[in-house]
């Protein structure tokens, strides 16, 4: 029952409905409830308008109390709009105005596919006006009425459909996906931003490959920078390892030419590491590593590299993931902040100011202690440094 299922919802809806209002639990946790899937994010719609929520608990928060959207907090936060319906779309992303109603159906059929337009009443009974649960059974993703309406709406939609395909491994309703291979363009208006994090979802399921091959067949993918086509049979045999960057690296290693990721706004730190990606997968000259690719790579770059080279490549695996690691591990130097001489100490030695040869040394050194030429031992390096410096 959802009194022990979502205790704080339960209490959220007795409240409502005690005070006369209708409410039940919308969205995707009703969608998770059907397919017997844990769900976390539990959202509430309601008759009650957002001033008579905030009459009846003593803390809630405005989100976007101009939507019908009030955050009420208990033991834990809980999302609760107004039952609503909606105008015009004149940016294809959000309606011009929205109007505030007293119905649960007109409050459902504004929403994206059938399997998300249910409801929940706080007795575990479904209200379901279009279909939903059958649709779920099918597993199949529809859009509730008119897939081009719901579409020109708001075009994020579109690749919400793709990434639901990967995520929950459904298959797309013949007219759904008709209607977005006849809009794709509109996916112009929609953020990069928000085209980003699509498709970092998309990587992260366990279908990405799946994703991609409908991103590519819709039209989407033309949309954006880059060759998204030539490779869409070898994202079928990506993994992301449980890092949505690693999507990106997959992705710049499969064009021919540089890709900007700034472009798709990228963080610098995100496009530093894909930078390490390929750096690695560069260096895997006649398929090996030097020791120092072993310890100059963190080793979640080296398996991404490894394992996106030989994809791309359609060669065998130039190492096993356990290989890396127990290279890795090997390795006499984990970081160069381990080295027991500094930059002081060579410049004392050398009796020489800083400058371009120190880091020259300091690489050589580096270089030598990783391969194990010498021991990371004060005496061994102030040898080596006179010996190497000397010449």
């Amino acid at each position: 029952m959802m009194k022990n299922r979502w205790p704080v919802a339960f209490q959220v809806i007795e409240t409502l409905e005690n005070a006369g209002f209708e409410a039940y639990v919308v969205g995707g946790a009703v969608r998770d409830f059907i397919r017997g899937v844990h769900a976390n994010d539990v959202d509430i719609t309601t008759s009650a308008t957002p001033s008579e929520v905030k009459q009846l608990f003593s803390h809630t928060i405005d989100v976007g109390i101009e939507h019908g959207t009030v955050l009420v907090v208990l033991e834990e936060t809980i999302e609760v709009t107004t039952f609503r319906s909606e105008a015009t779309y004149s940016d294809f992303r959000r309606p011009d105005q929205v109007a505030f109603v007293r119905s649960l159906r007109e409050d459902l059929e504004r929403r994206d596919f059938t399997m998300n337009a249910m409801a929940l009443s706080k007795e575990d009974v479904v209200i379901d006006y279009f279909e939903g649960q059958a649709d779920i059974e099918a597993n199949l993703i529809k859009a509730v009425g008119d897939p081009l309406k719901r579409f020109s709406e708001d075009a994020l939609r579109m690749l919400r459909v793709i990434r639901f395909s990967a995520q929950l491994d459904f298959q797309v309703d013949e007219n759904t996906l008709e209607a977005i291979q006849s809009l794709h363009e509109l996916i112009r208006h929609v953020s990069i931003e928000r085209v980003k994090v699509e498709l970092e979802k998309i990587w992260t399921t366990a279908h990405a490959g799946k994703g991609m091959d409908m991103f590519v067949s819709s039209n989407l993918a033309k949309e954006f920078p880059g060759d998204w086509s030539t490779n869409v049979e070898e994202w079928k045999s990506f993994s992301a390892f449980e890092n949505k960057i690693n999507g990106w690296a997959f992705f710049a290693l499969s064009q021919e030419i540089d890709i900007n990721l700034a472009e798709y706004k990228c963080s610098n730190a995100e496009m530093m590491y894909v930078k390490k990606v390929l750096q690695a997968a560069n260096n895997l000259e006649e398929n090996r590593w030097s020791n120092y690719d072993f310890f100059q790579f963190e080793e979640n770059v080296l398996v991404a590299a490894a394992s996106y080279t030989s994809i791309l490549a359609g060669k065998q695996l130039p190492y096993s993931f356990e290989e890396i690691h127990q290279q890795k591990m090997a390795i006499p130097l984990a970081s160069s902040k381990d080295i027991v001489v500094n930059g002081n100490d060579l410049m004392e030695w050398a009796e020489q100011k800083r400058g371009p040869w120190l880091k020259e040394v300091i690489d050589k050194l580096t270089v030598a202690l990783v391969n194990g030429e010498i021991q990371n031992d004060r005496k061994q390096i102030r040898d080596w440094f006179f010996r190497e410096y000397d010449n």
